[in-house]
């Protein structure tokens, strides 16, 4: 008997020595760390207008403010030049925002981007999404139509076999596409509508039309206002902005052709190479908020992609999916055939 309560108390004794060494961690042991950086800075790259619109003076201060860390921004002119340095400033690059959409198809070689499902969302407007890995990230979106001083043009072209009439005489802008995603948008809206063979034919008939051809929305959008043009083609939402922005005194008003729209969206996109790829995504679920949603309204006159955002008043007229020719626009034709359409846009409007 004696013998079996030793024998039972040494296998007690023996399981209570590894239940110990089983609840304590080896103190040496080493746990892999996420592909992160210990810096407190993350480095943007925008447009000039990201600064020119006041966007980053309501958004930046408040992200450091809140992840008590460093924005480094780098600001380019415009949509191409901020396209162009996702190939050449890589490196040092952690969040780029501002991409266009519709420069999407150029950035087809996708290891530049890493990909990120944000917080909200459940919550985008399925419009703005073209993929479903998110290495674009849409935070503003619009539809083209047409832009029109009520002022000076009591009936505005409701197509474009309209906006063809020669009635309209030198009274149009147009955005030059090669360097602005608005222009770029028009470019492809014309190509989706009547085909790559087609488009050409279109663009001569309405250069008897054409005043000028503008190096950015905003030169544009000024001659309009002013009245060296009566109308341009543009992103409807323009409209609700300027009317916000001047209450009663605003005189832009705007028609979704007959035909159909084109939908333009503003993205961000975490760089593959970010050194801080925690602050990255941070600022991408920062852009989404609610809070920083509104400012892409009253900042750039955009729709918000986070559709739980409250819209000004003005905004209520603007329709919200309209019918759309993206579809008929695929990503390989673009990517194809880019150049070949931006000369073909600079030879037809090149003396303007």
């Amino acid at each position: 008997m004696d013998t079996v309560r030793i024998y039972v108390s040494a296998i007690l004794a023996a399981l209570l020595l590894l239940s110990l060494f089983a609840c304590s961690k080896p103190e040496n042991k080493q746990y892999p760390l996420r592909n992160t950086t210990t810096s407190n800075t993350i480095r943007l790259a925008a447009t000039a207008e990201f600064r020119s619109s006041g966007l980053e003076a309501t958004i930046i201060q408040d992200f450091e403010k809140e992840f008590k860390c460093k924005v480094i921004l780098k600001l380019y002119e415009d949509h191409a030049a901020l396209t162009d340095s996702i190939f050449t400033d890589a490196d040092s690059i952690d969040v780029a925002l501002g991409i266009p959409s519709v420069f999407s198809a150029s950035l087809e070689e996708i290891e530049h981007f890493s990909p990120y499902i944000p917080r909200a969302v459940d919550d985008l407007n399925r419009d703005c999404v073209e993929e479903n890995q998110y290495r674009m990230i849409p935070y503003g979106f619009s539809y083209m139509g047409l832009l029109y001083n009520s002022a000076l043009l009591n009936e505005a072209p409701k197509s474009f076999g309209e906006l063809q009439d020669d009635r309209y005489l030198n009274q149009m802008a147009l955005v030059d596409p090669s360097h602005s995603g608005t222009g770029r948008a028009m470019l492809h809206w014309s190509i989706a509508l009547f085909g790559k063979d087609g488009y050409q034919q279109m663009l001569r008939a309405l250069r008897k039309n054409v005043f000028r051809n503008y190096a950015s929305v905003a030169e544009a959008l000024t001659a309009v206002n002013s009245g060296e043009c009566t109308m341009m083609p543009g992103l409807i939402t323009l409209s609700a902005w300027q009317n916000e922005q001047k209450h009663e005194d605003s005189k832009l008003d705007f028609k979704v052709f007959s035909e159909g729209s084109y939908l333009y969206s503003e993205c961000l996109a975490i760089m593959s190479k970010a050194q801080n790829p925690e602050l990255a995504s941070a600022f991408v679920d920062f852009m989404l908020r609610e809070s920083s949603q509104k400012m892409v309204i009253y900042k750039l006159g955009l729709f918000p992609a986070n559709r739980k955002t409250l819209l000004p008043p003005s905004f209520s007229r603007v329709p919200l999916s309209p019918w759309l020719l993206n579809s008929d626009l695929e990503h390989s034709l673009i990517k194809e055939n880019t150049k070949e359409w931006l000369e073909a846009w600079a030879q037809i409007f090149s003396i303007y």
